[in-house]
């Protein structure tokens, strides 16, 4: 596992990189995102739970284009975020990034966060872990297209990988921003 800056030199946002994988965790997120063969594969495997009321019987055609058009937003809107003043961003991710569970947990550091996208009724997801009021360690998402993580392989799996980093991080004695700013410059 390896931790990279997604907007060099800036370290307000970084990113996992699993071994074995070609991108970090964000960057593979808008490589998805982007993919028309990937997003049509996604939407006709859970084409049953696009088809649930709260979506309003959206196609797969418009579900593809909705998924394109806001993951491009998004992405624009993160690269914006990151050219603001420390003060300002700090507010800022205070917004965006939500406790992941809603029985908010005791943790102090490290906590598990997500950001829902930028559109109502969305269903992009980025999951984080909130390193310092200013750092975000980006460790996955999804398209979630359900109530509950533990409903589908693929939203579990990024319950696995959060998970997985923050005990990486905790092993390596990195609860907070000084840590890992350690860890970047080994």
């Amino acid at each position: 596992m390896k931790i990279v800056r997604i907007f060099d030199p800036e370290d307000c946002l970084l990113s996992v990189r699993f071994e074995q994988e070609l991108y970090d965790e964000f960057a593979r997120l808008f490589e998805e995102w982007a993919d028309i063969e990937y997003l049509e594969e996604f939407f006709t495997l859970n084409e049953a739970d696009l088809k649930r009321p709260f979506w309003k019987g959206v196609s797969i055609e418009k579900a593809i284009l909705k998924t394109i058009e806001e993951a491009s937003k998004l992405r624009q809107y993160f690269i914006k975020l990151s050219e603001n003043k420390n003060d300002e961003r700090i507010e800022i991710f205070k917004k965006l990034f939500r406790p992941l569970n809603k029985t908010h947990d005791r943790i102090f550091y490290l906590e598990k966060k997500k950001t829902y996208g930028l559109q109502e009724r969305g269903w992009l997801r980025i999951y984080a872990l909130k390193v310092d009021d200013d750092m975000y360690l980006i460790t996955g998402g999804t398209i979630k297209l359900t109530d509950n993580m533990e409903e589908r392989d693929h939203t579990r799996k990024e319950l696995q990988k959060i998970e997985s980093v923050r005990l990486f991080l905790k092993n390596q004695g990195i609860i907070d921003e000084d840590g890992m700013v350690e860890l970047l410059e080994l």
